[in-house]
């Protein structure tokens, strides 16, 4: 019994260890402004994960690639995670979630020379407002139980293209990555824009590990153990106030 119990002592101490020896490989996709492969440092979500992750000995490596894939893929672990996703009951099944990096302020994009205003989701259907959604984002709650005229195209581009253009009257969008769009991909088009205020909501973004791998349990504990010591040093906010843009 005395050697079982010194061998699962030794066990444990060594697991950190051995984990730290890795280079821990984690999927995302493309996330204006918060995180991409040609953003510098990836992003500033990446640098947080990044560098919480150092502060606990552990090194990383982000593969990108289209959301649904890199979902796909961290749920069978062929990545042991996702750098970033949004809370949802149907994922919390397959992953462990981190304490939360950030929220994104939600909100509605609209065309500055058409006046909207609303009581509720429901009143959105009843004036006939057409929306613009991306496939496979999650909803603010309500949004879709309301029935509204949607439109659904692939990308957040695509969404504000065609908000610009007239063939749809509402976008819902994180408010930075609107701006950053419109800013940097469309250009031509951010004068004819604008957000509907309060925002919608405040959607926090987590890091996520797969719940089949066996060491992520473990890895989202020394995680949130690195978040805090980041916070507590102020490199957290440096790093969102160097790699975010500011908002307009």
């Amino acid at each position: 019994m005395k050697v079982s119990v010194v061998l699962l002592c030794v066990s444990l101490l060594l697991q950190p260890f051995v984990l730290q020896s890795e280079t821990l490989q984690l999927a995302s996709s493309n996330y204006y402004p918060h995180y991409a492969e040609d953003l510098p440092q990836q992003g500033a979500v990446s640098e947080v994960v990044r560098q919480a992750f150092l502060a606990q000995g552990i090194t990383i490596q982000i593969n990108f690639m289209p959301f649904a894939r890199a979902l796909r893929q961290s749920q069978h672990a062929d990545y042991i995670g996702l750098v970033a996703a949004w809370y949802d009951d149907e994922r919390a099944q397959n992953f462990y979630y981190s304490q939360p990096l950030y929220a994104n302020q939600i909100v509605f994009f609209k065309r500055k020379s058409q006046a909207v205003s609303y009581r509720d989701f429901a009143d959105l259907s009843a004036q006939g407002l057409r929306l613009g959604l991306v496939q496979g984002y999650l909803q603010p709650q309500g949004l879709l139980q309301s029935q509204p005229n949607l439109v659904q195209v692939a990308t957040d581009e695509q969404a504000f293209l065609m908000l610009a253009k007239g063939r749809v009257d509402l976008v819902p969008a994180d408010k930075l990555n609107g701006l950053y769009l419109l800013d940097h991909k469309l250009p031509q088009y951010a004068a004819q824009l604008d957000w509907l205020t309060p925002a919608l909501e405040l959607r926090p973004m987590y890091l996520l590990l797969s719940k089949q791998d066996p060491r992520s349990e473990l890895l989202i504990q020394q995680f949130n153990s690195g978040l805090t010591m980041l916070r507590q040093s102020g490199q957290y906010q440096q790093i969102l106030q160097t790699l975010l843009p500011p908002e307009h």
